[in-house]
């Protein structure tokens, strides 16, 4: 759904909300006793107010999508979130019972029935429907109100298969996104299959044309100094190749690091290497990102490392890795060249910026590049 979908939706569902309670109150108000705030009515009061605060918070702790404090609170207590909502529906159940039908106790058991039923599986959730419908059918006996009519039990029905079905939908959407993810992963491990074939063909090779010159300096009595060049270079080379095919591997087997801690090695390996600084800055709150979302951020941070390194030399690099709201960004900026170019063209992974693009693209993120000042800008950007 696009923006201005979303705007919609929401508006329709804030004005459902607002109908809703503006009913309820209604409905308290009209009830016998009313809500106060001495005798009766005062715990009328109570009861209102302990069922819309257990209700709300059973319904937050257990989210789809919960913040620290809530993660917190589930990884401490998983049961926190239905113990909430068993106790917001005795309270409105009491509620029920002390002020009828129409005061919207019944109402708030429906929600809290609404909610449980569509997390619990059904060998949990049908006892629970028909002991909440036996439960409201009692006390609306002992409280005057006599036996539930056919419509509350059609309402019951609705509401049972309701929540059953939003259950089996959401059921149905995380298995998909399991099966994406897996296949994305596939998909990224084929990648990294063919850039460690890559790897070490371009470095193998380019390893082989510095020996067999330095050999060749070496047999005619050439220049020894030219010939220790050469070696040197094979030998970065290799050096370079080793570490590359390290991490690629790494991420193959799934047990590479945190993205920030990669970061950071990639950086000090610049450091290094180079003899330039390279910071490294998190924003935000660190958070788990998918293993396609964590590959392509290290993965392009190290492709414009080494494009800095080729394009750039003696440029100081910063890193910034932002943790947003529904996304993550990594963002590379060189401060541009200070040096003459380095020959070392051979040493590239064989994808480059365009295959960091189309790795970005097929998990729904964004990467875009650039000049920055007299430097270089990569920023790439990815849901979570």
């Amino acid at each position: 759904m696009g923006v201005h979908g979303g705007h919609v939706r929401a508006l329709l569902v804030a004005a459902v909300v607002v109908w809703a309670f503006g009913a309820y109150v209604r409905d308290a108000m009209q009830g016998s006793p009313r809500p106060g705030l001495t005798g009766a009515g005062l715990a009328v009061t109570a009861l209102n107010a302990a069922s819309f605060a257990l209700l709300a918070a059973g319904i937050g702790a257990g989210g789809e999508r919960p913040g620290r404090l809530r993660r917190r609170v589930r990884d401490a207590a998983p049961w926190a979130g239905d113990a909430l909502l068993l106790a917001g529906m005795a309270t409105s159940l009491a509620l029920y019972g002390t002020t009828g039908a129409d005061s919207g106790g019944f109402f708030l058991t429906m929600v809290a029935l609404w909610v449980l039923v569509s997390r619990w599986p059904l060998r949990r959730a049908v006892p629970l429907g028909m002991a909440t419908m036996a439960t409201v059918s009692a006390v609306g006996m002992a409280a005057g109100d006599g036996h539930l009519d056919t419509g509350t039990y059609v309402g019951f029905i609705g509401v049972m298969l309701g929540a059953t079905a939003l259950r089996e939908r959401r059921a149905a959407e995380s298995g998909a996104r399991r099966a994406e993810a897996a296949a994305l992963l596939l998909d990224e491990r084929t990648r990294l299959a063919r850039e460690i074939h890559d790897i070490l063909a371009h470095s193998l090779s380019a390893q082989l044309v510095h020996l067999e010159g330095a050999r060749l300096l070496l047999s005619r009595d050439g220049d020894r100094t030219q010939a220790l060049e050469r070696v040197e270079r094979a030998q970065n080379l290799a050096r370079s190749g080793l570490e590359e095919t390290r991490r690629a591997l790494a991420a193959l087997r799934g047990d590479a690091p945190p993205p920030d801690r990669a970061l950071a090695g990639l950086a000090d390996e610049y450091r290094a290497a180079t003899g330039r600084d390279a910071a490294v800055e998190v924003v935000g709150d660190p958070r788990e990102l998918s293993p396609p979302a964590a590959l392509s951020v290290v993965r392009t941070a190290q492709e414009a490392l080494t494009n800095v390194r080729k394009h750039a030399p003696g440029a100081r690099v910063r890193l910034t890795l932002r943790y947003l709201p529904g996304h993550a960004e990594l963002e590379v900026v060189d401060t541009g060249g200070t040096e003459p170019g380095l020959d070392i063209a051979a040493t590239g992974s064989g994808y480059g910026l365009v295959g960091m693009r189309e790795r970005a693209e097929l998990i729904g993120g964004t990467l875009e590049s650039g000049p920055e000042g007299k430097g270089y800008r990569v920023k790439l950007r990815l849901p979570v």
